[in-house]
């Protein structure tokens, strides 16, 4: 069984601005895919691979400083993922306020 997770494109669920973002983290897409089943003795161990723009590599091949900028690659996927999801809860709360404000004015006689 293989787990496939993929970083690099960003889902968002704030307004349209977001999109030109999502267009722009494809350009180099990552994807990795690790075993997470076991196996049997005298079975091969299949090597985790990472797929970057197209080409599959196995882990191993990229050497430790390949791997560094990999696990800085996903942090910073996630925290992009992060930064979206708290941009879309403050967008909704900024709407809240204003559907509400616009309610309050509707028993406010107006100055001018």
């Amino acid at each position: 069984m293989s787990k496939q997770r993929t970083t690099g494109s960003a889902k968002s669920r704030a307004a349209s601005k977001s999109e030109a973002n999502k267009s722009e983290a494809n350009k180099n897409e990552v994807t990795a895919n690790e075993s997470e089943s076991a196996v049997a003795v005298g079975d091969q161990v299949a090597q985790p691979t990472v797929t970057i723009d197209g080409k599959e590599y196995t882990l191993e091949s990229l050497g430790q400083q390949g791997r560094e900028q990999l696990q800085n690659l996903r942090v910073t996927d996630h925290e992009l993922q992060r930064l979206q999801d708290q941009l879309a809860i403050t967008q909704t709360a900024r709407n809240t306020y204003a559907r509400i404000l616009a309610e309050v004015t509707k028993t406010v006689t107006p100055v001018k």
